[in-house]
């Protein structure tokens, strides 16, 4: 009698703390990018928690895989990768060493968000001498929401996969997502159509997605080529071919040399922009929608001024 009372008491507190704790029976998620967390967040909501295995100013291109990140995508009920490449030096040993199979490739829980996005920067080819190309293009889609739109999708596919219960949930907030991705885009391209044209110059080809939907030209890279630092020569070309009337502003990531990138700005007359190449990177930068907005902000401030 006395076990059964017990049991019955503990029972209560279980469903009581489920009840006042909306996380409880929340869905893991484990990420590569803060994007990809803020992504699932968006979609899954209250359903889900997140953990990002990479941090808003490391660059994703060069982590290497610990134990820490072996552990939490054992515990993961979903994991989501950017794909196209971006994690290749790391993601792989990662879920070969897990336990996990369900996260695996092939998986109920694994998720690459890559699939469906309209890559641009697709070489035709690939040899050594390009420097660190990603054959499937280029990853960083996250910048811009509605080129993001495809992941959101397979995000939602891959919590249905494993919710089904909670699929109509996840299905309002994509359409959502999607309805607020378009209008977004639309309101910021009305403010850049008298920019239409205007080229700049990058460190690395990470905001080209925004930059091309914004009607703005990556006339050169800091890089000469994807991944290599970029030489004194190389950038004496740069000061060489090109002037305020070509190039408005330069735009580098934060884990860069700032350096290198204030001397060809100062040298050509204009501004250097530090973009927030992920969520969280930047102060405001939160979410998807916040990353567009603090980025675009600081490229039209800089065509303003």
């Amino acid at each position: 009698m006395k076990f059964k009372l017990l049991s019955l008491l503990m029972l209560t507190l279980v469903i009581s703390l489920s009840a006042v704790n909306p996380g409880f029976a929340r869905l893991r998620v484990v990420t590569t990018l803060p994007d990809h967390a803020a992504l699932a967040e968006y979609i899954g909501g209250e359903q889900v928690e997140t953990y990002s295995l990479s941090r808003p100013l490391q660059d994703a291109h060069y982590l290497d895989a610990t134990p820490g990140m072996i552990v939490r995508i054992g515990r993961a009920d979903l994991f989501i990768k950017n794909g196209m490449e971006l994690e290749e030096g790391w993601i792989p040993e990662v879920l070969r060493e897990t336990r996990n199979r369900a996260v695996r490739p092939g998986g109920r829980g694994y998720v690459d968000a890559s699939k469906g996005i309209n890559a641009i920067q697709v070489p035709e080819r690939i040899h050594r001498d390009m420097g660190d190309v990603h054959p499937s293009g280029n990853p960083h889609y996250t910048l811009e929401p509605v080129t993001s739109i495809p992941a959101a999708e397979n995000i939602a596919d891959g919590l249905i996969r494993i919710d089904s219960a909670n699929s109509d949930y996840y299905l309002e907030n994509l359409t959502r997502y999607i309805e607020e991705s378009q209008e977004l885009l639309e309101k910021w391209q009305a403010k850049f159509e008298p920019h239409q044209g205007t080229g700049v110059i990058v460190y690395h080809k990470h905001f080209d997605y925004m930059l091309e939907a914004l009607g703005i030209e990556v006339v050169d890279a800091i890089e000469p080529l994807p991944g290599l630092p970029p030489s004194a020569r190389h950038v004496a070309q740069l000061l060489s071919e090109y002037d305020s009337e070509r190039v408005s502003f330069v735009l580098m990531e934060p884990w860069h040399d700032a350096r290198v990138s204030q001397r060809v700005a100062d040298g050509i007359g204009v501004e250097l922009v530090t973009g927030c190449p992920t969520v969280g990177s930047c102060e405001g930068a939160d979410s998807i929608f916040s990353l567009f907005e603090t980025n675009a902000q600081k490229i039209l401030d800089a065509l303003e001024n």
